[in-house]
Formats: C-alpha cells, sequence, structure tokens
C-alpha cells in the first residue's frame, strides 16, 4: 500500500497514512495539534532505467568519472 504525506498548514507537521490507491480519505485532524487544516505533500519518486550506461549514451558527464550502476 502506498504512503501518503499530508502537510498541516498551522503547526507545519507532517502526518502519514497509508491506504489504497483507490481510497480518497484525507486525515480528519493534525496528529500533532489537532488542526483540520492538511493539505497533501507530493514527493518525487525514484527510477532506476536498466541499458545503455549514461556516459555511452551521450550524458553531460564528460569527464568520464561518473559512477556506473
Amino acid at each position: 500500500m502506498p504512503m501518503y504525506k499530508y502537510l498541516c498548514e498551522d503547526c507545519g507537521g507532517i502526518t502519514k497514512i497509508s491506504r489504497t490507491m483507490t481510497e480518497e480519505k484525507t486525515p480528519d485532524k493534525c496528529i500533532q495539534c489537532g488542526s483540520a487544516k492538511l493539505r497533501r505533500v507530493y514527493s518525487p519518486v525514484g527510477i532506476s532505467v536498466k541499458g545503455a550506461s549514461s556516459t555511452e549514451a551521450g550524458s553531460s558527464c564528460d569527464s568520464g568519472l561518473c559512477q556506473r550502476y
């Protein structure tokens, strides 16, 4: 199940909940201060690409010291 984060607009606290992707339930209140002013926080997702290395594919690493995975 994915983890969703909500930021409290009053205290700045983060509330995390685990729920299915189809469930649209927002937490009722901040777990730190009890405020109902929560908004969802979006985080970047890590992506891994397999295949030719970035140096072979023409990346910006001209030094040749870039890590290969």
